[in-house]
């Protein structure tokens, strides 16, 4: 039984790493598409504020995903911990845990503005936002 729950827990734990590395990767390509973005927008003389906003909107849908990561590495963690104290329900308590644990209302998009003020985050979008308003002039 021990090592059905051990085979269980590692697959659990590859699955939320997998996940944890995905969203990393979408991520990089939301970065990606708004380095697009800007050289678009700039070739076309879209207006600032329209190329801003839309920077904006991508940079906190990068803070959304972040924070989707954050909580999968919150559980993966969690899962760790329980191997190490050899509890057996815990690769099945995971969708709950995360309910139980999730933020509700403004303390949840405070999670998402916080994950997006990352540096590891805000960048490019500053420095694209900057040469947007720059390449207005």
């Amino acid at each position: 039984m021990a090592t059905n729950s051990i085979n269980l827990s590692a697959k659990v734990w590859q699955t939320l790493h997998n996940n944890h590395e995905k969203y990393e990767h979408y991520a990089l390509v939301i970065k990606l598409f708004s380095i697009a973005l800007v050289v678009i927008a700039i070739s076309v003389n879209l207006p600032t504020m329209i190329s801003l906003l839309l920077l904006f909107t991508l940079w906190l849908q990068e803070g959304i995903w972040k924070t989707y990561q954050a909580r999968t590495s919150d559980a993966i963690i969690t899962l760790e911990c329980a191997i190490k104290d050899n509890d057996d329900n815990i690769a099945c308590r995971l969708y709950s845990d995360w309910q139980d644990n999730r933020p509700r209302g403004g303390a949840l998009i405070q999670e998402y503005i916080s994950s997006a003020l990352k540096p590891t985050v805000m960048f490019p979008y500053i420095p694209l936002m900057v040469i947007s308003i720059i390449a207005a002039l």
